[in-house]
This record gives structure tokens, C-alpha cells and sequence, in this order.
């Protein structure tokens, strides 16, 4: 490594320190037999099962960091129904994610009709995509030096009604984007983003951290061609008081959202969009007609304005949505989050 830094830049000196620890790139024992057994599971799915492990080192003039993170598996089918699964090797809940990755489409759904306002139930984890686009996204240190959020001098105000705490959390090594330090060398720390629904903390590189005067720690890259960029990690939504049931029984008519395919935010128009994969209709605070995959959209800080002050004491990892695209390029994050209803969304 010192011979191949020092051909393009003669004049670091990478510092001395003990050999770098033996990296073993192979799959764990085991993960053969079990790669078998899910592609077998998913027999005429035109299945594909990934194993997907990281190794990194940082240099710098004060010493080298090794970057560890956990090993990560990815199934994808790609038959009428495109869908796929990211999750931590060994996770225990990913025998019963599995069996809901390979659970049939109802073959009767309904569509909304496009314009619809109506309130909106995220439940099943989903609250953890909605908030990664509209705070995660948004308090990245680099839309936040330029002034490209809406979320900008928004610092201590409060976003919600919701006492809601949202949480970066790279330690929660049970989710796709923990890390033990991040690709510049920071060690990471668990960053508060919400405290009981007022915005107090941002996301920041080495060069951002300047900029905004806060902590680095979230520079990641998604590859050795790119350099670190602010990016999240984990969000983690603390569980409320509430039953997620008694959230839908008060309802007299809406959806309830359990199952995302994307979503994404513009900081410029301040909208986000959100691609639902699967859910249900509500009327009369029972779940009706199975829907049909369709869009929802909304202004960023209307939507966080409506998120209704009951939360649900079911916090739920979301296996869905693993990878988060900044710019084209992916990198792995989680986010675990209780029910939460949005008292009014669009219809796209």
C-alpha cells in the first residue's frame, strides 16, 4: 500500500503501524447450503442470491483505520413481480422476511385515483423510508452548507407534532448501514437528527463538519473511485406508546402502506415522492381491498406538519429499502421505525 500511495503522492508518508489484519474475503461456512436452499425456495423466480462483504482501510498521516461493517446478503427475483430483500447475514428476522419476499401479489387489487387526498398509515417498518427521505436525506451536510434544503435554518424548530426522536444510529450492527468507523476515519457515533420532533442534528463529512461547526463521522463512499460524501446510515425511530392496531381503528377511511419500492426527494421543488408496493384500503378502521402499486407525493415540511402525534409501540426494521442512492450511486442503510400515520397524502 505505501508503495502504491507514494507513486502518486511523493509527498505523504504513510505512518508506520503494525501489519494490516488477514482479510478473508470468503463467505462464512454454511452460506452455500443456504444460498441453495433460498434459490430452491424461489424455483421459477428467476432468483439471484448475493453475498455482499466490505473491507476497507483509511490512511492518513496520523495513522491507518481498518473500516468494518457487517456482511450483508441481497435476493432478488425478477419475474412479474420485481422485488428483492438486503438484510445482515445472521439476521434472525430474515427466515420470515423471506417468506413475505416470496408471498404472491393478491390477484384482486384496487388503484386510488390519481388526486386523491386521503390520510395515510406507514406501517410494517415503512415510516423509516418516509423519514429517510424527508429528514435523513435532508440534513446532509453538503445540501445543508449550500443551502439546497428546505430543512435549511430550520435548526431547533419543531418539524412535527409527533414527540418523535429519529436517531442515525451506525451502531445498530443488526442493520444494513452500520459501521464500526466511517470512510474518513471518524469513529462512529449514533447522531440525533430529531428530539421529540424538533431538528437538532446533521450529517457531516470532514469538510462539512467545518462548514456546519458539528461533528463529522457519516463521510462514505461508495467505492474506492469516489471520495466520501455526507451520507446515513441507520434511522431509528424509538417506539411510541401507542397500539398500531388502535391507529387504523380510529380511521374511517384511508390506506395503510406495508410495503415500499422506492422512494425519492427533491431538495430544489422540496417534494417527495414515495413508490408503494403493497398495502391495503381502509374503511371503518378495517383493512378492505388489497392495492395495486401506485405513487404518493406531498411538499417535505407539509408532510412532516401532518404526521399525526400518535405513535406506535411497534418498531419494525424495514428489509425493503437497503440501498440508498445519492447522486447514482448506492450504499447500504436501514432504518427501523413504529407505525405512523400522515393525516393527509396525494394520489399521484
Amino acid at each position: 500500500m505505501a508503495a502504491l500511495v507514494s507513486r502518486y503522492a511523493d509527498r505523504l508518508r504513510v505512518p508506520p503501524g503494525p501489519p494490516p489484519p488477514v482479510i478473508d474475503l470468503d463467505p462464512p461456512q454454511g452460506w452455500a447450503d443456504w444460498a441453495r436452499e433460498m434459490a430452491g425456495r424461489m424455483a421459477g423466480r428467476d432468483a439471484v442470491v448475493r453475498y455482499l462483504a466490505r473491507r476497507a482501510v483509511v490512511v492518513r498521516r496520523d495513522g491507518w483505520r481498518q473500516v468494518t461493517s457487517p456482511a450483508l446478503v441481497r435476493l432478488e427475483t425478477s419475474a412479474r413481480e420485481r422485488t428483492a430483500l438486503l438484510a445482515v447475514w445472521g439476521q434472525p428476522r430474515l427466515g420470515g422476511w423471506i417468506r413475505a419476499l416470496v408471498e404472491p401479489r393478491p390477484t384482486r387489487t384496487w388503484s386510488p385515483s390519481p388526486g386523491m387526498r386521503c390520510p395515510v398509515i406507514f406501517a410494517d417498518g415503512t415510516a423509516g423510508a418516509l423519514l429517510h427521505e424527508l429528514v435523513g436525506h435532508l440534513v446532509e451536510g453538503d445540501l445543508v452548507a449550500s443551502g439546497r434544503t428546505p430543512l435549511a435554518g430550520l435548526g431547533g424548530a419543531n418539524l412535527t407534532e409527533a414527540a418523535i426522536d429519529l436517531i442515525d444510529d451506525p451502531g445498530r450492527s443488526d442493520l444494513p448501514g452500520a459501521f464500526d468507523c466511517d470512510d474518513e476515519g471518524v469513529p462512529a457515533k449514533p447522531v440525533t437528527l430529531l428530539r421529540r420532533g424538533q431538528l437538532c442534528g446533521l450529517l457531516c463529512d470532514r469538510e462539512t463538519a467545518e462548514i456546519c461547526d458539528v461533528p463529522a463521522g457519516r463521510g462514505r463512499r461508495a467505492d474506492w473511485r469516489h471520495p466520501p460524501v455526507p451520507r446515513l446510515s441507520n434511522l431509528v425511530v424509538p417506539a411510541g406508546d401507542v397500539p398500531p392496531r388502535s391507529i387504523e381503528a380510529d380511521l374511517r377511511h384511508g390506506l395503510v402502506i406495508t410495503r415500499f419500492s422506492g422512494a425519492t426527494v427533491d431538495p430544489i421543488s422540496s417534494r417527495t415522492v414515495l413508490r408503494v408496493e403493497r398495502g391495503f384500503e381502509i374503511k371503518n378502521g378495517r383493512r378492505r381491498r388489497p392495492l395495486a402499486p401506485f405513487e404518493l407525493t406531498g411538499g417535505v415540511t407539509e408532510i412532516l406538519a401532518a404526521i399525526d402525534p400518535a405513535v406506535g409501540n411497534d418498531p419494525t426494521p424495514d428489509w425493503r429499502l437497503g440501498w440508498c442512492v445519492k447522486d447514482g450511486l448506492p450504499m447500504p442503510t436501514g432504518s427501523e421505525a413504529p407505525t405512523l400515520m400522515v393525516r393527509r397524502l396525494e394520489v399521484l
